[in-house]
């Protein structure tokens, strides 16, 4: 059970993640990835077997997907309802997170509370938790596990400990894969220096292989009917190509590993640009286990990803508990009186008038921020934002940044709702198009496809990836009732398309089957 405060919290920031995403359209390429790979498990009705575009997906387990497909079950099919599945979990994850924290210092009463207040509070936070990703989900089985293994470091022992410690291993897998052992590893390894009464190495390896032997069991439910059901080239990319090779680089998003370092400014704000703060999180590692522990999940996710060669910033959202709960620890023994001064006051001042440049023209909007328009809009958020900043510093210290995290979020969320960027992401106008030619048969032509429009046009057939003027000619003769789509710049036809849509930095082209007959080049 969690107390009245934590309840409070926990309803804000149900209320602030649904609302950040009804503000946002899905985010390309990822959300609208996902959103197609659930469409399409509803219409194949294989629960193992995920697809993209009608071909076998192998990047990401099936929980999400799963989820999606319970939620529409019982609300119908549509995107509300399938953007709600991960908020759901950042909140569950909040709720847990204020339990282990309860039990972590079980003698500060208020530690709860103030965990999800922090946790509301990071701005990083509410954007990636806002958003249908895999990372919600496997934080709330991080937090699980790393309960599982404070009790087992207090000393309390039996075999269920362990296998549900496998439960939570095998929920992390399906949530988001193996990297469930990054998260939870490194603490569990670590037990004989946070730990009161850790057990014994011999015992240790016994319960971690009953917690595994009960992980793999679970997995294997879905795995062995996947991997059966599967060409060698899938097994060979579900069971290597999305795990190990990922770690080895080579795949997408390889960074440089001062990368997730280098941005954490960013990551923790605005609780980490308090200097009245640190100290007290210092303390709070020094001074008993649970800080200790909390000290090496953070650290660890923190370094074991910037070894990794592919990373994103939200890989780390499993870690912003572990940086909550020190921090409400730390708020504890920091003076909560007076005014809020910070130097996270400053950044909300520092963006509003870079906003009021880029409304008064100082600042060139060309390129990435093109879409910022009008101009009186963005003046206005810069207001918001400045304004932000000075009311924050009379309040006391803990409201002044709560009001920073959320407010900064709040102000970009409709930013982009009220400016360019929400048409230039939204994917409506493109899926009406497809959804009105999809019995003639439609192509997409000279980019990589990530079936973005087939969820909102509701398809039911593959969209043709084509390349070359022998694949258009091809595919122009066996649908003539066809529509082709795809950059302007680099379709090879000669005759100009008969509309164009601009849509996530692309000029999107549609040619009916006739023009492209009569058109291409070469």
């Amino acid at each position: 059970m969690i107390g009245p405060q934590s309840a409070v919290w926990a309803l804000v920031l149900l209320v602030i993640l649904v609302t950040l995403a009804s503000l946002r359209p899905l985010l390309p390429i990822d959300e609208t990835r996902y959103l197609d790979v659930a469409w399409e498990m509803r219409l194949s009705g294989d629960v193992f077997h995920l697809t993209r575009n009608f071909e076998l997906y192998t990047q990401k387990p099936p929980l999400l997907f799963w989820l999606i497909n319970l939620v529409w079950q019982f609300a119908g099919v549509s995107e509300f309802a399938a953007r709600l599945v991960a908020p759901a979990f950042g909140v569950a994850s909040a709720i847990a997170m204020a339990g282990l924290a309860r039990r972590l210092w079980p003698e500060d009463e208020g530690v709860g509370a103030r965990s999800i207040l922090v946790l509301t509070g990071f701005t990083v936070f509410l954007i990636y938790a806002s958003l249908t990703l895999f990372d919600t989900m496997l934080t709330f089985a991080t937090i699980l596990g790393v309960g599982l293994l404070w009790r087992i470091g207090q000393g309390e022992r039996g075999r269920w400990l362990w296998i549900a410690f496998g439960l939570v291993l095998a929920l992390g897998v399906y949530a988001k894969g193996p990297v469930i052992f990054v998260h939870l590893m490194p603490v569990l390894l670590t037990m004989p220096f946070w730990a009161p009464s850790p057990p014994r190495l011999v015992e240790a390896g016994k319960g971690f292989g009953i917690a595994l032997g009960a992980g793999l069991f679970l997995v294997a439910v879905w795995l062995v009917p996947a991997l059966i059901g599967g060409t060698a080239a899938y097994r060979e990319e579900l069971l290597w190509t999305q795990s190990a090779a990922r770690v080895a680089g080579g795949l997408a998003h390889d960074r440089p590993v001062w990368f997730l370092a280098s941005l954490l400014p960013v990551l923790l704000f605005p609780w980490a640009w308090s200097w009245r703060l640190w100290p007290a999180v210092v303390r709070a590692v020094r001074g008993d286990a649970g800080g200790r522990m909390l000290a090496i999940w953070a650290g660890s996710g923190l370094v074991l990803f910037s070894l990794i060669s592919g990373k994103q910033i939200h890989y780390l959202i499993p870690e912003f508990p572990a940086v909550a709960m020190l921090m409400a620890r730390a708020l504890g023994s920091v003076e909560r009186t007076g005014r809020g001064g910070s130097a996270a006051a400053a950044i909300p001042v520092v963006i509003g008038l870079a906003a009021l440049a880029l409304a008064l023209g100082l600042i060139s909007t060309t390129g990435d921020l093109e879409p910022l328009k009008p101009g009186w809009v963005v003046a206005l958020f810069g207001l918001v934002c400045i304004a932000l900043g000075v009311f924050g510093w009379r309040l006391t210290f803990t409201r002044a940044h709560a009001v920073f995290g959320i407010g900064i979020a709040a102000a970009l969320h409709i930013l982009i709702e009220t400016t360019g960027f929400h048409t230039a992401d939204d994917h409506h106008e493109i899926s009406a198009k497809l959804a009105a030619a999809e019995n003639g048969g439609l192509a997409v032509a000279e980019m990589i496809y990530n079936a973005e429009f087939n969820f909102g046009a509701r398809l039911t057939t593959p969209v043709a990836v084509l390349s070359g003027p022998d694949a258009l000619r091809s595919w122009s003769a066996a649908y003539p009732e066809g529509l082709l789509f795809g950059p302007v710049d680099r379709v090879p036809l000669t005759s100009e398309p008969e509309s164009e849509t601009f849509y996530n930095g692309t000029r999107y082209g549609f040619w009916s089957a006739a023009t492209v007959a009569a058109s291409i080049r070469g």
